[in-house]
């Protein structure tokens, strides 16, 4: 009987140790261990990044149109600090806004990794270079990066353009015969040697202008009308394609050279009998076709 006694009384005690324990867990006396960031957690990720000062490319989401370009500079107090690389702080670089960055591919523990979500917390438009601060990422995706491929230009020769500053919706100009505001690679004698277009897609195009020759007032937002003529080699000659689109961002004044990036909202076709000599079909995106320049 003394034995049985002893031995509940011991069982009593290892069950009130327990709970006493548990209880002062909880009370906070002695904190549980706090969990630690793997040594290959998104800190060190983000930290490889800013040390190899590698671009971001800046959408509005994850296929949605592209903002700007940017350079990591470091995480101070208010979050990710990014310079502009190659446009101003335009309006669509607001606080508050949801964001979807974009950096080459990196592997980390067997995983390859290309860009993560944020929110733009500030922008310093005034700063040179002017700057934004981004939420600073909580886990890095393997995203898309667009739904339209887009091609490099290697030979700008074989790629024309011009460009109106107009609205393709109100424009009273017959653009066929119209003389455009910029003209690149146009073999009349109008061109100029240091304009080209350097990248195109189904989706939109960007190319660099010498600063002297881009309009006044050009800007994100701004409406424009595009001819393009592409070299067809196997027929040995150029074919013109019409286009409205978006300035979607115009690189710094500050530049000799400045970069347009514009996006598709309607295609063209040539009618006589049109006010412009174009007749315009609204260009229709969806989640097959895409929208990305």
């Amino acid at each position: 009987m003394g034995d049985m006694v002893a031995w509940a009384t011991a069982a009593f005690l290892v069950v009130l140790a327990a709970v006493g324990g548990f209880l002062l867990g909880r009370s906070g006396l002695f904190p549980r261990r706090a969990q630690v960031q793997p040594e290959d957690g998104p800190d060190v990720l983000l930290a490889g990044i800013i040390s190899r000062a590698a671009p971001l490319d800046i959408l509005s989401g994850p296929s949605g149109d592209p903002l700007a370009r940017c350079r990591p500079e470091g995480v101070g107090p208010g979050g990710l600090v990014c310079g502009l690389m190659d446009s101003a702080a335009s309006v669509e670089l607001r606080p508050g806004r949801a964001v979807a960055c974009f950096f080459a591919p990196v592997r980390q523990s067997g995983r390859k990794f290309n860009a993560f979500e944020s929110e733009i917390v500030a922008v310093h438009g005034a700063l040179d270079p002017p700057r934004i601060v981004l939420r600073p990422p909580l886990e890095f995706k393997d995203m898309p990066r667009r739904r339209h491929a887009r091609k490099r230009v290697n030979d700008p020769r074989f790629v024309h353009v011009r460009l109106w500053a107009a609205d393709a919706e109100t424009s009273r100009l017959f653009f066929p015969e119209a003389t455009p505001d910029i003209w690149v690679n146009a073999y009349e004698g109008n061109g100029d040697g240091e304009s080209a277009v350097t990248d195109i897609s189904p989706g939109g195009l960007a190319m660099e202008v010498r600063a002297t020759l881009v309009p006044p007032g050009l800007e994100a937002g701004s409406p424009v009308v595009l001819k393009c003529s592409l070299f067809q080699f196997k027929e040995k000659q150029f074919k013109p394609y019409w286009y409205a689109g978006l300035v979607r961002g115009v690189s710094a004044p500050d530049a000799k050279v400045r970069r347009i990036a514009i996006g598709f909202t309607a295609v063209g076709a040539l009618d006589g009998g049109a006010l412009q000599g174009v007749r315009w079909t609204e260009r229709i995106v969806n989640e097959t076709q895409g929208g990305s320049a």
